[in-house]
């Protein structure tokens, strides 16, 4: 199953975008996806999931859904 990305909010008010699995903050080139504001959060979640970003903590095969599950799914 591919990676599911979400955001939250820190007690300062910024956003932090982690992997709805294992719930860690997602690192991009060595760097925490946190203290974002909402938009930048958003975005980072669209580049994410479109590939355009790469988690440098998740298994690539988390990322891409491989291997399929036993349905083929």
């Amino acid at each position: 199953m591919p990676t599911t990305y979400n955001k939250r909010r820190d007690s300062d008010g910024l956003w932090e975008v982690y992997d709805g699995e294992s719930e860690e903050a997602v690192v991009v080139d060595g760097m925490p996806l946190s203290g974002l504001d909402e938009i930048e959060a958003d975005e980072a979640i669209r580049k994410l999931r479109r590939g355009e970003l790469t988690s440098d903590n998740i298994p690539p095969t988390a990322q891409s859904g491989w291997p399929p599950t036993k349905d083929g799914i």
